[in-house]
């Protein structure tokens, strides 16, 4: 895979190809993956890069090493800001924002392969991808209550039901993945060795459908996910995402390549 950084110097993400269409992101923060303004800047600029791209048409986003895919927000790095500029919180919390909208918006689909557990902010990062694929040991939990903050609430609400929401973010308890995949907010556990790899196939395979048909997918299912519209404006919306691929060469390429039996090929 070839590969590029986000960020000069102190590099905390990678940003690797993956064949012509696919992104490898990798948060690369010994020895937890704890993110400090740094790595937040880092993941906020891959993103935002990504995002631009024509030739992007999926993404994976994962950790390096082991021992934890994001252990969250670094507590070293909370400690050195400035306490008596009373901006720093609000602006920290700004940054921390961007990026998980960073991702959510991104035009194209974000796979999260969770190689280890994933507290505070790794939480907030996995919640704004649109697959999660996790190793069968990882973890998750919002330990914040223990350390005199509070967030996260609504990211995990993606994943699991309210009252276990309510559970975790009273007792920072930390819960398997593998208590999500029958939620359906995460698509498997799988071994950690075989983890990259299975969200590889997954990036692959999307990448392989019109990329315009799953850029108008993704805005459409990002719009009826926060939307509140009834049934019948839902499928009016849905329709007219519709409409616009109808009138774009994929359209009629995929079709041609279904009567033909084969399958159809997007440069």
């Amino acid at each position: 895979m070839a590969q590029q950084e986000s960020g000069a110097t102190g590099s905390r993400v990678r940003v690797e190809e993956h064949g012509p269409y696919v992104r490898v992101v990798t948060i690369d923060n010994p020895p937890v993956n704890a993110l400090d303004s740094a790595a937040y800047q880092q993941l906020l600029q891959a993103f935002e890069e990504i995002s631009v791209s024509k030739d992007v048409r999926a993404v994976v986003l994962t950790a390096a090493g082991q021992r934890a895919f994001c252990a969250g927000t670094d507590i070293r790095d909370f400690g050195h800001q400035h306490l008596d500029e009373p901006l720093e919180p609000v602006r920290h919390s700004k940054l921390v924002k961007s990026v998980f909208d960073a991702i959510w918006d991104c035009p194209v689909p974000v796979i999260a392969c969770i190689n280890g557990p994933a507290m505070g902010a790794g939480v907030g990062l996995a919640s704004s991808c649109d697959v999660i694929i996790a190793a069968d040991d990882a973890v998750l939990a919002l330990p914040e209550i223990n350390v005199g903050v509070l967030g996260g609430a609504r990211a995990l609400a993606r994943l699991v039901p309210p009252q276990r929401v309510r559970l975790m973010m009273y007792t920072g308890r930390r819960i398997p993945f593998s208590d999500l995949v029958p939620y359906g907010s995460v698509l498997a556990t799988v071994p950690v060795d075989d983890l990259l790899k299975t969200g590889l196939e997954l990036a692959t395979e999307i990448a392989g459908k019109s990329p315009t048909a799953i850029r108008l997918a993704k805005k459409g299912l990002t719009h009826l996910e926060v939307a509140d519209l009834s049934p019948s404006d839902g499928y009016k919306y849905e329709q007219s995402l519709t409409e616009q691929l109808a009138h774009h060469p994929d359209a009629a390429r995929a079709a041609a390549a279904f009567f033909e039996g084969k399958t159809a090929v997007f440069d």
